[in-house]
């Protein structure tokens, strides 16, 4: 095994990777390292080296060219771009930056070839990763250097003409209304009103009104909640505990808000035995921060929609029911990519895609709300 774990005389453990070196023969490298993970990503730069050192001779640079190191570039584009991102990219580069570093710290930024970004990228492949992050991985990589070269820290670009991975879309989910009814239904009679998880409800209804994003929904303020009219602003999303960011459109826009959702909110809002702040999120942990989605996806959300009989989606698919309701009920196309805020109404236009002739048949959408169905579709399923 190419990582083995050691127990030393002091009985301190540490984890020894024992791999050839790339272009030395029959040479070995042997090195211990505190944690798993250090080694398993010493062991996976070794492999990548491995990779590139079977590229053809004409394509593979004979020598180092002395020049900035990628590390070096990486460190003045955050110095520079950093103060732009957001708490939620800083998140979501953060592994990327780690891995790449790893494998391309002490790099020259004229080794950099799109032919060593396709290596980079059947690397990532062979570990079992998609398309999608294959590609964000590299798209890190061409973003630092486009940088430098932008600012002339270099003379040429050396990964101009790199393709991306071609990317499957997932397939777009939805409830039709009849689903929707029976989920709303059965998850009103199992968080009734007056029940401390009636917020749940009231998160499942708003998502299927409105369309909003889950972190959107979860970022939502009691002080957002209009006291009249029909429409709710949609400002923020939530980054986990107290963390807020724009919205991922960048800018704020308006989502509709009935006279039966209002109701529910307020009626919940009344019921907590404490008046409620109004900078809180209108749905909040026991620890007063605002709910964290990966956990209530998998421990609530799913849970759900198993118990009461539905068909299987993602929490994110919620939205893709919204806006397909309303698409069936005859809302104009540049209305619905307003409320979703979609850039290019070729997004929108999907919507009207998976549901083929049923925009045909439009008719009146039901009422969301059912504070009295609850019963019957417990009774039907159970």
């Amino acid at each position: 095994m190419p990582i083995k774990k050691i127990a030393l005389p002091n009985n301190l453990i540490r984890w020894e990777v024992t791999e050839r070196l790339p272009g030395m023969g029959d040479k070995k490298i042997r090195r211990r390292f505190e944690k798993k993970v250090d080694a398993q990503e010493f062991l996976d730069s070794l492999k990548f080296r491995k990779r590139e050192a079977l590229l053809p001779h004409s394509i593979r640079p004979t020598s180092d060219i002395e020049g900035t190191s990628f590390n070096e570039e990486a460190d003045y584009w955050l110095l520079k771009k950093g103060g732009e991102f957001t708490p939620g990219y800083y998140r979501s580069i953060n592994p990327c930056l780690k891995k790449v570093r790893k494998l391309f710290g002490h790099y020259p930024v004229s080794r950099f070839t799109p032919s060593l970004l396709l290596e980079f990228r059947l690397f990532l492949k062979s570990e079992g990763l998609s398309p999608a992050t294959q590609n964000r991985y590299a798209d890190l990589v061409t973003r630092i250097i486009n940088f430098s070269y932008k600012q002339r820290r270099i003379n040429s670009n050396p990964c101009f003409g790199y393709e991306k991975a071609r990317e499957i879309r997932e397939e777009m989910l939805f409830w039709d209304a009849e689903e929707v009814q029976r989920f709303l239904g059965y998850t009103n009679s199992i968080y009734p009103r007056g029940s401390e998880k009636r917020w749940v409800y009231c998160a499942y209804l708003m998502a299927l009104e409105t369309g909003m994003r889950a972190r959107e929904l979860w970022g939502i303020k009691v002080s957002d909640i209009p006291g009249s009219g029909t429409k709710l602003k949609v400002l923020r999303q939530s980054l986990g505990g107290n963390s807020f960011a724009p919205t991922k459109g960048k800018d704020a826009r308006f989502v509709p808000f009935s006279q039966s959702l209002r109701e529910e909110l307020n009626s919940m809002l009344m019921q907590e035995s404490e008046l409620r702040a109004l900078e809180s999120t209108l749905f909040m942990s026991r620890s007063g921060t605002a709910i964290d989605h990966d956990n209530f996806k998998e421990r609530v959300f799913k849970k759900d929609t198993k118990e009461c009989g539905v068909r299987a989606i993602r929490f994110h698919d919620l939205r893709h029911t919204a806006l397909t309701l309303m698409v069936k009920k005859g809302v104009l196309l540049p209305v619905i990519q307003k409320i979703a805020g979609h850039k290019d109404i070729k997004t929108t236009m999907r919507y009207v895609h998976v549901i083929g002739k049923d925009i045909e048949e439009i008719g009146e959408m039901p009422s969301l709300n059912v504070s009295d169905a609850g019963e019957k579709v417990l009774k039907m399923i159970k």
